[in-house]
């Protein structure tokens, strides 16, 4: 259900709600090669661009990645060889890159989209897979937020349908069908996760981040190193 909703979805109406963390300036150096996972419309990837780094965006909806090269190409920023974006429309767990292709990769609020726990595995093992040893991946996902009496809800109402704890059914805001299945993770999932694929934990924070409907709750900020 997850993907087909994210390959038909309006590219325009893909969630983009989250900002870069400072942190992320802090490991970025000059002249590296970053791919963008998950991009949607490119918001990240040409503010990456924009600053300097060579940007590969990719995403499984087309539209998507026909509004972000259009968006590339009105900046200026699909010819340059310094600060140039492209984008690709592809499976992010499948990628077709090689192995140690960036020094970089980004996942903003992407996990979050994908119900199928060993899909995650293999997304985030082709990350490792494309990282150069030593490459960062820069991850920000929503945390389970069972504090809060609407997910904690939703959660409970949605497992018969989701199978997993802190998944829920995520619905249309206008009509209030729904779209796709949500996933929130626990600090000890999301670090395993990463682990587990051969990832090293550099950084890890838990922060006040904004969903797509404007509701604020607390998520993790975390980059992992390829060893």
């Amino acid at each position: 259900m997850s993907k087909s909703y994210w390959e038909m979805v309006s590219g325009r109406n893909i969630p983009s709600s989250l900002e870069l963390y400072p942190v992320i300036h802090s490991y970025l150096q000059e002249g590296y090669n970053i791919l963008d996972v998950g991009c949607g419309f490119g918001k990240i990837s040409l503010e990456l661009a924009s600053l300097g780094y060579s940007v590969t965006g990719i995403d499984i909806n087309t539209e998507a990645v026909k509004l972000s090269k259009a968006a590339a190409k009105n900046l200026g920023l699909d010819r340059k060889i310094e600060g140039r974006a492209e984008f690709k429309v592809v499976d992010a767990s499948d990628l077709p890159f090689h192995e140690s292709s960036f020094d970089f990769a980004v996942m903003q609020a992407f996990l979050t989209s994908v119900p199928d726990p060993q899909e995650r595995a293999r997304i985030i093992q082709e990350a490792f897979r494309v990282l150069k040893p030593g490459g960062y991946l820069y991850l920000v996902e929503f945390g389970q937020n069972w504090h809060l009496k609407l997910y904690r809800n939703r959660y409970l109402q949605d497992f018969p349908v989701t199978k997993e704890e802190g998944s829920f059914l995520a619905l249309n805001p206008e009509t209030g069908e729904v779209e796709y299945i949500a996933h929130h993770f626990s600090e000890k999932e999301l670090v395993f996760l990463l682990v587990d694929c051969g990832f090293e934990i550099d950084y890890f924070r838990v922060e006040e981040l904004k969903t797509r409907t404007g509701n604020k709750i607390n998520g993790f900020v975390v980059v992992a190193k390829k060893l």
